[in-house]
C-alpha cells in the first residue's frame, strides 16, 4: 500500500511540476507577443507603459505561485527516491533557473525599475538623453533578457523532467 501512494504522489508531483512550467512558458511568450502590441497601438508611451507593466506585475504573482509548486514538486519527487541524474539533473537545473530569474525580476530589477520610472517622471515628456531614462531603458533591457531566460529555462525544464 505505500508503495502505491508512493508511486500516486510521484505521478502527481511530477504532474504539477510539468503544469506549472507549461503555464510558465505559455505565459511567458503571452507576454513576449503582447508588448510589441501594446506598445504599438497605445500612443502614449506612459499610459502603454502602466498597461504593460501591470500585465508583467500580475505575470510575477503566477510565477511566484509557480516557483512554489515547482519547488514544492521537486521536493516530493525528491523524498519519493527521484534521483538527480542526466535528464532530471538538467531539469531540475532548469528549474532553479526559471525560479531564479523570477525572484531576480521581483525583488531587484523591478522595484529599482520602479524607482528609475519615477525619477523619470513622464516618458512622452522625457529627453531620450535624459539620465534617469537612460538608466532605466539599460535595466528594461536587462529585465527583458531575464525574462526571456526564464521562459527558455521553464522550456528547458519542461522538455528534461522526467
Amino acid at each position: 500500500m505505500t508503495a502505491q501512494v508512493d508511486c500516486r504522489g510521484l505521478a502527481a508531483a511530477s504532474q504539477v511540476v510539468r503544469f506549472s512550467l507549461a503555464l510558465w512558458v505559455g505565459g511567458t511568450l503571452l507576454v513576449a507577443l503582447a508588448a510589441p502590441v501594446v506598445f504599438g497601438r497605445i500612443a502614449s508611451r506612459d499610459l502603454a507603459g502602466g498597461v504593460f507593466g501591470e500585465i508583467l506585475r500580475r505575470f510575477e504573482i503566477v510565477k511566484q505561485f509557480l516557483s512554489l509548486a515547482l519547488v514544492i514538486g521537486v521536493f516530493v519527487e525528491l523524498e519519493n527516491g527521484l534521483r538527480l541524474q542526466g535528464r532530471s539533473a538538467a531539469g531540475a537545473i532548469a528549474i532553479f533557473i526559471a525560479v531564479a530569474t523570477n525572484v531576480y525580476l521581483a525583488m531587484v530589477l523591478r522595484p529599482r525599475m520602479d524607482y528609475f520610472r519615477a525619477k523619470v517622471g513622464s516618458f512622452d515628456a522625457a529627453a531620450p538623453d535624459d539620465p534617469w531614462r537612460k538608466r532605466f531603458d539599460r535595466l528594461h533591457r536587462r529585465a527583458t533578457r531575464i525574462l526571456l531566460l526564464g521562459g527558455v529555462a521553464a522550456a528547458a525544464g519542461l522538455a528534461f523532467w522526467s
